[in-house]
């Protein structure tokens, strides 16, 4: 009896033993993903395979596809070039996750740590490392979810498998299309327009401009068509006098897209004269906004400057470089620039018959 007893007792403490192995080895991280083990092994080390690479979120998806010159373009986006850096600065950072804990298994709970997917609500992201060579097998797939800070933390799993796990590193996974362009077209030095144009009126920067001391900017001179005249109120030559010299000082966009039709279609067109080259603007008002065109003729004898030592640094830019950079794409201006052509020719001036911005402030009605 007592024999019967003891071997009971025994084998009671062997399963209480493995109980608790069981549930100590749920709280570390499994054989195949070992704490500190990178959460996708190999990834840097196979960059190069890498043709292409797809990041979905909600009901979008941004693909980007290596070119043969080894630069990327957005083929979501018309193929607009990509920012290569960050495509880089991306694998490097998923490259570089490793596992920290195991978390739940359990499907109807990834969407507690972001990585449901399919997710509706855009919390989850999706990241494929897709292989150059055709019919391939990805070269590393990632479902990325919410993350975490002090320390660094990203939830983490492979979209064939439920099991989750927090991974510790941070992660660069732009999810919007624009996050990977270079939007900034044009930055350059105050004083560095010395006049524009814009239907019938002319500003011109005065003679002492260059000597004058820092300060407020000196005053423009007009002058406006007489074809014009009676489409331009006085108010808005002298918002003009200030909003057109300061114009090209800061020239983004928020859209691109192959361009759709020749400047014979533009509805309106802005000239401006710098130090080194004339810029031209042509566009016209859409449903989503105002587009428009870019292109740049540097002056004879202009010889390009070095690039800036700062990224986003005002400068006088490659002329030749940046209009073939443009060409043959058309543009949508950010809003607060378009908002300041329609303060120019506001509806309610005098303006003439057949005014060619009448369309520009009349913006259709947004959903």
């Amino acid at each position: 009896m007592k024999r019967e007893l003891a071997v009971k007792v025994a084998v009671a403490a062997l399963v209480l033993v493995g109980a608790a192995w069981f549930l100590s080895s749920r709280r570390a991280a499994s054989p195949e993903r070992e704490r500190g083990q990178p959460m996708l092994p190999g990834l840097e080390a196979r960059a190069a395979e890498v043709g292409a690479v797809e990041v979905l979120r909600g009901n979008a998806t941004v693909r980007l596809e290596r070119q043969p010159d080894g630069s990327w373009a957005i083929a979501t986006n018309d193929s607009y070039p990509a920012r290569g850096e960050l495509v880089r600065a991306m694998l490097v950072s998923l490259a570089g996750l490793t596992v920290d804990d195991r978390m739940t298994a359990k499907k109807e709970r990834h969407g507690e740590l972001g990585l449901s997917w399919p997710d509706e609500s855009g919390k989850a992201r999706v990241v494929r490392f897709l292989s150059s060579k055709p019919d391939a097998e990805p070269v590393a797939e990632l479902v990325v979810g919410e993350e975490r800070f002090s320390p660094d933390a990203v939830f983490a799993r492979l979209p064939s498998q439920d099991q989750t796990w927090r991974t510790l590193g941070r992660v660069q996974v732009p999810a919007d299309a624009m996050a990977w362009m270079e939007r900034s077209m044009l930055s350059l030095p105050v004083g560095e327009t010395t006049g524009a144009t814009l239907d019938g009126l002319t500003v011109t920067a005065p003679a002492q401009a260059d000597a004058a001391p820092a300060g407020p900017r000196p005053a423009w001179v007009p002058t406006v068509t007489d074809a014009a005249k009676a489409a331009w109120s006085d108010a808005q030559i002298d918002q003009a006098k200030t909003a057109l010299p300061s114009f090209l000082e800061r020239l983004e966009f928020d859209g691109v897209r192959r361009a759709r039709a020749g400047d014979a279609d533009a509805k309106w067109s802005a000239t401006f004269e710098a130090k080194t080259a004339t810029v031209t603007l042509r566009g016209r008002e859409e449903s989503d906004g105002v587009w428009f065109t870019l292109s740049a003729l540097a002056r004879p004898g202009f010889t390009a400057p070095q690039p800036p030592k700062y990224p986003g640094d005002p400068h006088v830019p490659d002329w030749a470089a940046l209009d073939a950079r443009f060409a043959g794409w058309e543009f949508k201006l950010p809003s607060w620039k378009a908002d300041t052509l329609r303060r120019l020719r506001a509806p309610d001036a005098p303006k003439a018959e057949g005014d060619a911005m009448d369309a520009l402030p009349a913006f259709a009605p947004q959903g």
